[in-house]
């Protein structure tokens, strides 16, 4: 697969998940796609000091964790940086459960487990968003 259109500067990428495994997915699926900054998180309060120290531009959150769960990490972030554009990863279907997350500042939501296509759409919608908001300031 091709990468994303256009990246016009190295964004800052997050990923917060209690899998290794899911987090070294994200790196390769990230790192494939254009982005160049890419640093994870093995649970809701290492993402949260990440959040503060590396300022992401982007968080992939998982939505089920142990300890700080993803409902927590996600308004905590939001709390921090309003700004961040947080995807949500999750199993979860719920319709209640989607729309907690959307209350709370979710930015896009991609339901685990996701084809690699899939990804690469709300990866593209993340840049698309990311470059309106560089135009407005």
């Amino acid at each position: 697969m091709e990468g994303l259109q256009t990246v016009p500067f190295a964004y800052r990428v997050l990923a917060i998940d209690d899998s290794p495994h899911f987090r070294i997915l994200m790196t390769k699926l990230l790192k494939r796609f254009g982005f160049e900054t890419v640093e994870t998180a093995e649970n809701g309060k290492v993402g949260i000091q990440k959040v503060e120290s590396f300022k992401p531009h982007v968080v992939f959150l998982d939505g089920i964790m142990p300890e700080i769960d993803g409902l927590t990490t996600l308004r905590s972030i939001k709390g921090l940086s309003p700004r961040t554009i947080v995807v949500v990863t999750s199993s979860l279907s719920e319709r209640d459960k989607v729309l907690q997350f959307k209350e709370s500042g979710a930015d896009f939501y991609l339901m685990k487990p996701f084809e690699e296509a899939k990804f690469q759409e709300v990866a593209q919608k993340v840049v698309n968003t990311l470059e309106v908001r560089a135009k407005e300031s």
